[in-house]
């Protein structure tokens, strides 16, 4: 399966909220929701993998993680009311904005407070993605919850993927095989 359909990277540190977000999720073939958070944090050698150059924040700052993630999993899902549950988070979280010269143009980068952590961390990754508009590209599957970055021109993807392979899962073809089958029962038995 190629990179480009279920696990395709989401732009600059985009990518990282990705990867947090999807430290719970529910794996092929067993159904059951696995949550990596509280052993990445367990592990400095694992967490400095999944999220290289940003420590964790404080010790203790699993639960305050495990809520962020949920909430921002939460916004994936619904088209309106989000912005107020991230100006909740952002008002715990102050940023502060830069302009920065860089490429011969002129463009803002979020930063949180040293003292934000992890957290601030991610929601100024999370402001950057609104404000250019790539957060709303970051949609949760509806079938494994795995959260993936659209690519497509249409902004219309639904599932992580259609084809299954080294690692992904095909929920796309597993969903329309499903809706098929359902189809066909209800069919048979009028």
């Amino acid at each position: 399966m190629s990179e480009s359909n279920w696990n395709s990277p989401a732009p600059g540190d985009l990518e990282l909220v990705r990867r947090f977000l999807n430290t719970w999720k529910i794996p092929a073939g067993t159904g059951e929701p696995a949550d990596e958070l509280a052993a990445l944090l367990g592990d400095a050698g694992a967490w400095e993998e999944r999220f290289p150059g940003w420590p964790p924040g404080p010790e203790g700052a699993g639960e305050l993680l495990a809520r962020l993630r949920g909430d921002l999993r939460e916004m994936l899902d619904v088209t309106e009311g989000w912005a107020e549950g991230l100006n909740g988070w952002l008002g715990g979280y102050p940023l502060v904005a830069r302009v920065v010269e860089e490429d011969g143009g002129v463009s803002i980068r979020y930063e949180p407070a040293p003292e934000a952590g992890f957290a601030g961390r991610v929601l100024a990754a999370v402001a950057r993605g609104v404000e250019d508009g790539t957060f709303s590209r970051l949609k949760a599957c509806p079938d494994c919850r795995w959260v993936f970055y659209d690519k497509s021109r249409s902004k219309t993807r639904v599932w992580c993927g259609m084809y299954a392979g080294e690692g992904g899962r095909a929920c796309g073809t597993i969903s329309k095989v499903r809706r098929y089958r359902q189809k066909r029962r209800g069919a048979a038995s009028t």
